[in-house]
């Protein structure tokens, strides 16, 4: 074997006997990534009770967010501070850094961002007629153009901050391609679909 590949193949071993030894010796830090998984799955929990909620009313979660994130960056700030001596020791330090990185906002907003449909609701809106609530939402592409218009109907006056329960799917919804051209009609009535027309 040359004296090259030889030398290579030293170094090679060498390497993978130290990382070998660093997973050996890395320990857990049980508080901190316990920690971690509570606070993502809050986090989770939060995004799943925005979806079923009345567009104005979720609107409340611009400033829950916000907090949430304070709160628990201060507490993990506490806990490491109070903790730094076995925390960030040799044997607990990469468990920690990983689990405290999930306790940032960071890993959520990757995976919401990731996780992201091609199309979101823009903007929405109530009337009231005939004792009935009306509402509707306008859904664009991530480039800004329209893609469906939406109706829904509650069968009782004033129902702006109802949950999505109380209203059923009215009217026609036609939904748009990027390029304006329209690719599906659905007419809709009592919440059920009545008719579909696909282009």
């Amino acid at each position: 074997m040359p004296l090259v590949n030889l030398h290579q193949e030293i170094i090679n071993t060498s390497k993978v006997n130290s990382l070998n030894n660093l997973i050996t010796k890395m320990k857990l830090n049980i508080t901190a990534t316990l920690f971690a998984i509570v606070y993502n799955v809050i986090n989770f929990l939060f995004w799943q009770h925005i979806s079923i909620m009345p567009n104005a009313t979720s609107m409340v979660y611009i400033f829950i967010y916000p907090c949430f994130w304070i709160i628990t960056l201060i507490i993990v700030a506490i806990l490491g501070f109070r903790n730094k001596a076995i925390w960030f020791s040799k044997a607990f330090r990469v468990s920690t850094i990983i689990a405290l990185f999930f306790c940032t906002p960071v890993p959520f907003l990757l995976t919401k961002a990731i996780a992201a449909p091609s199309t979101s609701c823009a903007s929405s809106g109530f009337s009231t007629k005939d004792g009935h609530t009306l509402k509707y939402e306008t859904w664009v592409y991530r480039t800004g153009g329209v893609n469906v218009i939406k109706y829904w109907t509650a069968n009782e006056p004033d129902c702006n901050d109802c949950d999505s329960t109380h209203f059923k799917r009215d009217s026609v919804w036609v939904y748009l391609d990027k390029k304006k051209d329209t690719t599906r009609i659905e007419t809709y009535k009592n919440g059920k679909l009545t008719n579909e027309i696909k282009k």
